[in-house]
């Protein structure tokens, strides 16, 4: 058992040192000008070694979303069970963004994202792994038949789309503090749904009162 523990962490040991090469060289040279061999190079390893932990560049630097899920399905189960779904959002939002920001790779892994379409589709290209695992979250709250269900879909991805926004707001320096950001968010989000609701209302009372107010036909001789 003590030699199985001592193989793992030195399997992370690794793991984390080609991490952590891989997102220095991105960041200083570009995620599509670094090459896996410069990769292993800098984290002291071989290029199968690197095949070994990671299958490519895009794997590695999606690896940051994985956890991003894992830790966003942990985060609405430990929710108390007499929060609303939606105090949910807010408290899992809030929780995983303070979490997030305090990573000291957050910041460069955005930089290395927006400077190149290939690492932006890395990151996307996990982004429907994650919805799943935080729909199964919601599901399991909500006691669905399926993480496919409607609400708890809905319920992911306004998770996502909240996480997302706040995290950018952040990051471009509209808020230092990243709790600030999310209720922002959050206030906008439910200004332009009142807003519209209200406009909405507004457009079928003007109908219901045209409709009430015109004459009806005379009737035919």
């Amino acid at each position: 058992m003590a030699e199985d523990t001592l193989q793992i962490r030195k399997q992370q040991l690794v793991r984390n040192a080609i991490y952590d090469s891989a997102i220095e060289l991105f960041a200083k040279k570009g995620f599509d000008q670094t090459t896996v061999e410069e990769v292993a190079q800098a984290a002291g390893v071989s290029r199968r070694s690197f095949f070994r932990y990671f299958a490519s560049k895009d794997d590695l630097l999606a690896q940051n979303v994985v956890t991003f899920g894992s830790v966003l399905s942990a985060t609405v189960t430990a929710c108390p069970p007499a929060f609303s779904p939606l105090e949910t959002v807010r408290e899992t939002v809030q929780s995983v963004l303070r979490q997030s920001v305090a990573q000291p790779r957050t910041r460069q892994i955005i930089e290395i994202s927006q400077r190149s379409a290939s690492a932006r589709q890395a990151h996307q290209s996990r982004m429907m792994e994650v919805e799943d695992t935080v729909a199964s979250a919601f599901a399991g709250r909500l006691r669905s038949a399926s993480p496919d269900d409607l609400k708890p879909r809905l319920l992911a991805s306004l998770t996502l789309m909240i996480m997302n926004v706040a995290i950018i707001s952040w990051f471009r320096g509209e808020y230092q503090d990243p709790s600030m950001a999310a209720r922002q968010v959050f206030a906008n989000l439910a200004r332009t749904f009142c807003d519209q609701t209200s406009s909405t209302e507004r457009t079928e009372d003007a109908v219901t009162t045209r409709r009430v107010a015109r004459p009806g036909r005379p009737a035919k001789i």
